[in-house]
């Protein structure tokens, strides 16, 4: 099974795996790619690329506007992340409030510093840095985050996590320029715009790259708040 979003709202598709008890990989190539598995219409496992799980999951789009969307009949492996039901009422919660989240935060790569726990040191966290380590989920720390800059406990230190990245260029990849350039695996994002490159070069890229192709550990993450901060960052 394949077709288009535009024809086929994401929504009506998994309805549909889920009321014929279909086993297999839904995989979506939208601005954002992600994969469901499901299991007898269960949903078992999920993500954007190697950010699995129910944070990646609710942190998809449940309704693009464009892109396709296929299904392969496969064995699948896991348990039952949560009841089919459970899961599509709180992706549909959280995809709307992750939007108004990251209007105020930009993306949970941002670093904040503050008197909040968890954001009290010099060098700021991020929301992710946070709730890795306090092993919470990262929607319940991003709602934090929002609270402590509109009660002016938190501020944003106009860094983000994946400027920390050290990365390659790969040969054959099909975007060069300026940028390829000057990724030889010793340089950080960080480094390059100190040098001069924008963040919007930098984050165009990384997009580019991890679409096509581009694997670390970590790029699902990347990928998922490098979109997020491009929307917000279109937005006047």
């Amino acid at each position: 099974m394949q077709g288009l979003f535009f024809d086929a709202p994401l929504i009506g598709v998994l309805e549909l795996l889920h009321v014929s008890r279909k086993t297999g990989v839904l995989t979506a190539d939208a601005e954002l790619p992600f994969f469901l598995d499901f299991q007898d219409g269960q949903i078992t496992n999920g993500g954007i690329v190697d950010w699995q799980g129910l944070d990646a999951i609710y942190a998809a789009p449940l309704l693009p506007e464009q892109g396709s969307f296929s299904f392969r009949v496969q064995d699948v492996s896991g348990e039952v992340l949560a009841p089919y039901g459970k899961i599509t009422a709180d992706w549909a919660r959280y995809s709307d409030d992750w939007s108004q989240m990251c209007a105020v935060i930009g993306s949970p790569s941002a670093l904040f510093r503050g008197d909040l726990p968890l954001f009290d040191d010099a060098e700021g966290r991020s929301v992710r840095a946070a709730a890795q380590s306090a092993q919470l989920p990262l929607f319940e720390v991003a709602e934090r985050v929002v609270a402590g800059i509109r009660s002016g406990r938190l501020f944003p230190m106009d860094r983000s996590a994946w400027y920390a990245l050290k990365l390659r260029h790969q040969l054959g990849s099909g975007r060069g320029g300026r940028v390829a350039a000057a990724l030889n695996g010793e340089k950080t994002m960080g480094d390059l715009l100190a040098e001069g490159f924008t963040v919007a070069e930098l984050r165009d890229y990384l997009i580019f790259e991890i679409r096509a192709g581009l694997r670390f550990p970590g790029c699902g993450w990347v990928l998922r708040d490098l979109v997020w901060e491009k929307q917000h960052a279109a937005r006047p």
